[in-house]
């Protein structure tokens, strides 16, 4: 009988073990959270600012871009990469005449213009959720190569 009591004493000391040692490994790893973004695009231009996406930003107006994913606890301003179409090979064309092509870096998220979030002006809205604000300038349309 006392042998038995024994057993128990270690085989409770066991599963409890592997219970704590369980709950420990969960809350430690850095599982995926929600991350959200809100990406405005201000034309800051007379002229209507046309994206490869066929989306336009008439003069004096702004796009907005919304985004809902997954990240780490960890995520901050500088985890965020622009969304498509700021992508490879992105270009930006003023009205027709002129035409921005924007080299999108050699990391993601890291290029010119509105493909690098470097670029962006931002305001956390809360964790892991931030507004990030591009503007188009006329000095960006002096700057863009004429259309061929």
């Amino acid at each position: 009988m006392k042998q038995k009591t024994i057993w128990m004493r270690y085989l409770f000391f066991g599963v409890f073990s592997i219970f704590i040692l369980t709950i420990n490994i969960a809350c430690t790893e850095d599982s995926e959270y929600i991350v959200k973004a809100d990406f405005i695009y201000f034309n800051d231009t007379n002229y209507v600012i046309e994206l490869i996406s066929s989306a336009k930003i008439n003069p004096n107006s702004s796009l907005k871009i919304s985004f809902e994913g997954e990240g780490s606890k960890t995520t901050d301003h500088n985890s965020y990469v622009p969304p498509y179409p700021f992508g490879d090979g992105t270009v930006i064309k003023y009205d027709d005449i002129k035409c921005d092509f924007l080299n999108p870096g050699t990391k993601a998220g890291r290029g010119e213009g509105p493909s690098g979030i470097q670029n962006y002006e931002f305001k956390k809205i809360s964790e892991r959720y931030y507004e990030f604000t591009f503007r188009f300038t006329e000095a960006d349309f002096e700057q863009a190569e004429n259309c061929n």
